[in-house]
């Protein structure tokens, strides 16, 4: 027999009905069966049990209101029996006690790295491009495809110059070599050589966020941004903003 109620929570003290539900209509679920005392439209919810002036109603597992009057079992739940109701919350943070990891038998080690002016020492040497506003996306891969092949950070265009062969074929009017064509070895197709031998890439960052937000979202924005910039493995970076 098809499901015509759910559950989302152990915790939840309502039912959802997943298909039009008739006043009368009988239901059992998990050991428990009543009777509808009132229709119940589909994805509307209804009285796991009898609900008293003031008491919660969960769903997904957390509060999510409180009855405003008496709500016998298998009675549907409006806006007209129950009022909108969160849990308190906050913040709480566990002290904590850094304990640095015991570096001994590597003290004298040493290896080829990027020392930057903080102290750090980054293991590779990148330029980062970021946008300030997610507006600038676009450009940001407009200069991606011409930064990358032009200064050798591009991967090989392997398919691109497949298709280029295929192109030339049919222009030079050799439509029924196309179909047997072989194409070159693709491990002999490079790209352009790297024109700084000491940057690792140019990475181009984007994000959906920097335009219509609240200021937290900002902050959020900015510590994401400082991240990336703090990191050792970048050398510096280009921020585009909006003017």
């Amino acid at each position: 027999m098809r499901n015509t109620v759910l559950q989302l929570d152990p915790k939840d003290n309502v039912l959802i009905a997943l298909t039009d539900l008739t006043k009368g209509h009988p239901v059992s679920f998990d050991g428990q069966r009543c009777v509808l005392l009132t229709d119940v439209p589909a994805k509307h919810k209804f009285a796991l049990r009898d609900f008293a002036l003031g008491d919660p109603i969960f769903m997904y597992g957390v509060l999510v209101g409180k009855a405003v009057m008496a709500i016998r079992q298998g009675e549907v739940i409006t806006t007209r029996n129950i009022r909108h109701e969160v849990a308190s919350f906050g913040e709480e943070r566990e002290p904590h006690q850094w304990r640095p990891p015991d570096i001994s038998k590597w003290q004298q080690r040493t290896f080829l790295g990027y020392h930057r002016l903080d102290g750090q020492v980054g293991t590779r040497n990148c330029w980062l491009v970021i946008p300030l506003v997610f507006c600038e996306n676009r450009n940001l891969a407009v200069l991606k495809q011409a930064f990358e092949e032009e200064l050798g950070f591009a991967a090989p265009q392997i398919y691109r110059r497949q298709v280029a062969e295929l192109a030339r074929l049919y222009r030079e009017g050799k439509t029924s070599d196309i179909e047997n064509h072989t194409f070159a070895d693709k491990t002999s197709t490079t790209g352009l050589p790297k024109l700084f031998a000491n940057v690792d890439g140019i990475k181009f960052l984007t994000h959906e966020g920097g335009c219509g937000g609240t200021r937290e979202d900002a902050r959020n924005l900015c510590g994401l941004l400082s991240g990336y910039l703090h990191h050792p493995n970048v050398a510096g970076a280009t921020v585009l903003s909006l003017g």
